[in-house]
Formats: structure tokens, C-alpha cells, sequence
């Protein structure tokens, strides 16, 4: 838990990758050798972007057509990531302060990620953001929450979270999908794997285009809500 701070004014649901960090050399690191276990190697020069934000269980399927290849895949790759993987890993400048000025400010924060809540949980320490969080909610191990819907769903319904407050942060289509099915909206910020096209097209809020505008960016969105929200009396 975070320290003292004033009362909450809202509630900041943030992605990791692509929005707090990039994972990209751990992740396509242990994507690489869970094909290579299972007899199909990643061509070198093909990209790789487009794995980093969707399920990874997806993903698999996508590629092997296979469930039992994809199951196999997906263990080679947790294997491989918790081998230290996960920490081939940087924080984008300027998201500690963000966070940081968010926190400060009175939000109440969470992260909501599809990767494994384990793996993200070692990530988000390593950066040293674990105090400024309430609680990191990611996929389960088991497959029974995986879409970033469910993540999000799963951590409204149990932080008793106002929907009317609450604003989702991400750098794919996933993010604001997945905020849309549990009635939020999402900020898009732009620095991540997705890109402006892919966040407009499906139909963010607004767009974020550097980590220290961020703060104020949701300020401005969960105040011009506060405004107009009937008064507790």
C-alpha cells in the first residue's frame, strides 16, 4: 500500500508493458525458445511487436494451431521467463514520476496487465513502484482469467472500484477493449507497442504522447467527472 495521502479522487488502472516498461527483449527472448522447443523456430527479421500486449496462450494458438503444441509453448516460455527473462526489462523514463505525482495526488492506483500476476508483480518491485500500487492484478495461472476484460473486471469487482472515477491506461486495442467491456475509458499513450493508429481505431479517449503529461492528463479527465457527479450530502 501506498503511504499517506490525501483522500482518494479517483481510481488509475494502469497496463505494464508498453506503458510502465518495455519487456520486449525478456519476452521475445522466451517467445523464441518456446517455439524452438516445440519445433517451430521464429524466423530471424520477422517482427515481434505484435505479441506484447494480447494473451500469450493466444498467441500460441494463433501460431501452432495446435492446443496441445500451444500448452507446451506457453510452459517453455513461463519456464524461460522466470529464469530471469522478466528482468530484460526497462522502465520508460519518466513513468516513475508519473506514477509517483499520481500516487501524491491522492488516485488510488492498480495495475491491470495480462501477463502473469506473478511475473508482473517481481516487475513492478524491481522498479521499486510496489508502494505506490494498492495491488498488481494480472492473468492467472490456470487460463481462468486471461483477457485483459477479465483482468479489469476482476479488479473492479473486488476493490469495490466507482466506474464513474476510474480511467484505464494502455498502449494496445486490448487496453481500451477491455476498459470499454467494463464500462471505463481508456487513455492511450503512444510510447508503447500499439501506436497512435491502432489506439485511435479503437477508439481511446485521448492520446498520451510522453510519460510526464500523463498526470495531468488524467486530472484533467476524472475532475471534469467529479464536476458533474451528484454530492454525497
Amino acid at each position: 500500500m501506498s503511504g499517506s495521502v490525501p483522500a482518494p479522487r479517483g481510481t488509475v488502472l494502469l497496463d505494464l508493458d508498453g506503458t510502465i516498461s518495455d519487456p520486449a527483449g525478456g519476452v521475445y527472448a522466451s517467445f523464441r525458445f518456446a517455439l524452438e522447443q516445440v519445433g517451430k523456430p521464429w524466423p530471424d527479421g520477422e517482427p515481434l511487436a505484435w505479441i506484447i500486449g494480447p494473451p500469450l496462450r493466444e498467441s500460441f494458438m494463433l501460431l501452432l494451431d495446435d492446443p496441445e503444441k500451444a500448452a507446451a509453448a506457453l510452459q517453455h516460455y513461463r519456464t524461460h521467463y522466470a529464469a530471469g527473462a522478466l528482468y530484460d526489462n526497462r522502465l520508460y523514463p519518466g513513468m516513475a514520476e508519473a506514477v509517483a505525482a499520481l500516487a501524491d495526488d491522492g488516485f488510488r492506483l492498480y495495475v491491470a496487465t495480462s501477463k502473469l500476476v506473478g511475473f508482473a508483480e517481481k516487475i513492478v518491485a524491481r522498479f521499486g513502484l510496489a508502494p505506490r500500487f494498492e495491488r498488481v492484478y494480472g492473468s492467472s495461472l490456470d487460463g481462468r482469467i486471461d483477457q485483459k476484460a477479465d483482468v479489469i473486471a476482476m479488479c473492479l469487482g473486488t476493490e469495490d472500484i466507482d466506474p464513474e472515477t476510474c480511467i484505464m491506461v494502455g498502449d494496445r486495442e486490448h487496453d481500451v477493449n477491455g476498459a470499454r467491456a467494463n464500462g471505463l475509458d481508456c487513455i492511450g499513450v503512444t510510447w508503447g507497442f500499439g501506436g497512435a493508429e491502432e489506439l485511435t481505431a479503437a477508439q481511446a479517449l485521448t492520446l498520451c504522447e510522453r510519460p510526464a503529461d500523463l498526470p495531468g492528463l488524467i486530472r484533467q479527465v476524472i475532475d471534469a467527472r467529479l464536476a458533474v457527479l451528484p454530492s454525497e450530502t
